[in-house]
């Protein structure tokens, strides 16, 4: 089973075992810096906090030598965090491996030198900007690393190593640090043991009967403290944050145990609370409208040219925004609105119901939709707006016109200045837009899966549904109003036959240039388009990009081809295969027209809750449109035999 891909920015903090190791240094000898040496990372389930069970495979991780070594991942923002760097990662495959050295003398990495000194059980925690991930289902089991690791867990497919810190705390609490970083013996009373004094700083046994303590006192007093240190370092075993604070603040072992006590009581609690799932409850200093988050899925799914659908603007306030999945949108948008996410995709009722009880997520989800099904209408061809002229309406009702061909030129104005009226053609045409339309569904599986991309794919296959279909009603429209409007006779005489070729061409140039109105008067129009189906369109586009043609044996016919870039190929696989047809221009005078009502030529999608019957979220798709023949003038036709 292969996890469904996806890309994530969020860092992962792999937590394990770090060891730093002092040179040994011979007498005239420089002194060497302490090394660390790490095992990173063992190829099992990791608990990340954002993420939940996470994977990372080693085989797609990247990684260099040299890596940065941090104090609890600050050291990117805070030099005086910076420990060192590696200077060797080694990555077999089934274990992340990396040594360096300890370069900072600073006082947080003098701390740890003398923590590690006094015995404290460092970890290692490995920073891993993941590049690509996916969900491996429960139950579903991966081989990864060498192992057979059963779902659920997030498999980081891709990933690079950014840095390595060295932290007093690990993830699960069973990993461990053994620190040796002292420069040869270092005596009990000598920096790095704490020692307990009186109000004056002396030390407590020093009070007792005697001024100035003697070696015998200091020394019994280094043991006490070592004895101290060892009973605390017993009880609090398993809470490394518990012992740290008891070493540094002198707590005996008996408070070490009330503190152990107190906080398995409140790690017990916590294990019986009900899940929830992980909020953002702050979103300070972060700026988050309906506008962000539609952009910041957009950009997510790949939508080309975010900048002008959204603008720059919005586009780079919402490239800090990460939204990966549904999960996310929903909880951006819960916390925007002050509220937080109690409930986890897989409750997909209760999921749905906090969804929607912003309306932000209806017109986030609506506006990514209306720019991906916008995208998707643009992948069907658009050959019809080389031949039609689009008519806004503002109804449904039949919209009736005169042919656009008058019967009249202008007359001159009487010397009264009395202008005379002309006559409109007694030709009359009609556009109707109507409505089409279609619904997917967002379904509870989608949900589960958290894919982001459900979001944006059924809008593409919606809005290519929607091009297809209006393409199939304009060329049927057109189809039917062949017969009709196309003759090789008179009234019309707009029709010749052959197929294409530069000769026959030549007689629809001239038929054409015969055309004329009512009164005789030449059309006047001028020839921009060669419309065509499948037969006549390879022929067409060497007309067109020719230089030079052979018109046969006679040394009197001309070679250089007269209609080199004249007539725009346009082809149309809904057209029939042999027929082709030279078009005016339809600014002046369309051969189609296209109405849409109140302008909008895309088709339109919303998002809502679905029925109670149906766990999901309902998306629908509605396109008003109408198609009608235009000017039969407009054009001549070959019946291409």
């Amino acid at each position: 089973m292969k996890p469904k891909p996806d890309t994530e920015n969020h860092m992962i903090a792999a937590m394990a075992n770090c060891r730093i190791v002092a040179e040994q240094v011979k007498e005239g000898e420089a002194a060497k810096l302490p090394r660390i040496e790490i095992e990173a990372y063992n190829g099992g389930i990791m608990i990340v906090g954002y993420y939940g069970p996470v994977v990372i495979d080693l085989a797609g991780l990247e990684a260099a030598d040299i890596t940065p070594i941090y104090y609890s991942h600050a050291g990117s923002y805070d030099i005086a965090n910076v420990l060192g760097q590696t200077s060797a990662v080694k990555n077999d495959g089934k274990t992340l491996f990396a040594s360096g050295e300890m370069m900072s003398e600073g006082d947080t990495a003098q701390e740890v030198k003398t923590l590690a000194g006094n015995g404290f059980k460092f970890q290692s925690s490995v920073g891993v900007d993941p590049l690509q991930s996916g969900a491996v289902e429960a139950g579903v089991e991966v081989e990864v690393n060498g192992q057979m690791l059963q779902g659920p867990f997030r498999l980081i497919s891709k990933s690079k190593l950014t840095e390595i810190s060295v932290v007093p705390l690990g993830a699960d609490g069973s990993t461990s640090t053994r620190i040796a970083a002292k420069q040869g013996a270092v005596a009990p009373q000598a920096k790095g043991v704490s020692m307990k004094t009186d109000k004056d700083g002396k030390p407590i046994e020093a009070a007792i009967g005697t001024e100035q303590p003697n070696a015998e006192q200091i020394r019994a007093a280094a043991v006490a403290e070592e004895v101290r240190i060892g009973k605390v370092r017993e009880v609090a075993k398993d809470h490394p944050e518990i012992m740290a604070k008891a070493i540094e603040d002198g707590h005996t072992s008996d408070q070490v145990e009330r503190d152990v006590l107190r906080a398995e009581l409140a790690a017990e609690k916590e294990r019986n609370k009900r899940p929830e799932a992980p909020g953002i409850t702050g979103m300070v200093d972060v700026e988050v409208t309906p506008a962000i988050m539609a952009a910041a899925v957009s950009m997510r799914a790949g939508l080309k040219d975010p900048d002008k659908a959204f603008g720059a603007e919005i586009c780079t306030k919402a490239s800090g925004l990460k939204i990966h999945s549904l999960t996310d949108l929903v909880r951006v948008a819960a916390a925007a609105c002050g509220k937080t996410l109690d409930y986890s995709r897989h409750e997909t009722r209760a999921f749905l119901q906090a969804a929607f009880s912003t309306r932000d997520i209806a017109n986030v989800i609506s506006a990514v939709a209306n720019k991906f099904i916008a995208e998707g209408y643009g992948t069907v061809e658009q050959t019809w707006r080389s031949v039609a002229a689009i008519r806004p309406v503002v109804d449904f009702k039949a919209n009736t016109g005169v042919r656009l061909i008058m019967s009249n030129l202008l007359k001159s104005m009487s010397p009264s200045g009395e202008i005379e009226h002309g006559e409109l053609s007694d030709e009359t045409r009609t556009v109707q837009a109507d409505t089409k339309a279609l619904m997917l569904g967002i379904t509870r599986k989608d949900i589960i899966n958290d894919d982001l991309g459900v979001l944006t794919d059924l809008p593409r296959r919606l809005g290519y549904a929607a091009a297809r279909t209006f393409n199939t009603d304009f060329w049927t429209v057109f189809e039917a109003a062949v017969a009709a409007n196309f003759s090789a006779s008179s009234p019309k005489s707009n029709q010749t036959a052959g197929a294409l070729t530069v000769t026959t061409m030549g007689a629809a140039e001239a038929l054409y240039l015969a055309l004329a109105d009512a009164d005789g008067n030449p059309v006047g129009g001028e020839l921009t388009t060669l419309l065509c189906g499948t037969t006549a369109y390879t022929p067409a586009r060497e007309i067109f990009a020719s230089t030079n043609l052979t018109n046969g044996a006679s040394a009197k016919n001309p070679s250089a081809n007269i209609y080199v870039n004249r007539f725009a190929p346009a082809f149309s696989r809904y057209l029939s295969a042999a027929p082709w047809y030279l078009v005016s221009n339809p600014l002046a005078m369309p051969l189609m027209e296209a109405a849409f009502l109140n302008g909008r030529e895309e088709p339109f999608v919303e998002t809502a809750d679905a029925d109670f019957n149906t766990l999901g979220v309902q998306m629908r798709c509605w396109y008003d449109y109408g198609a009608s023949f235009g000017e039969w003038r407009s054009a001549v036709r070959s019946t291409g035999m």
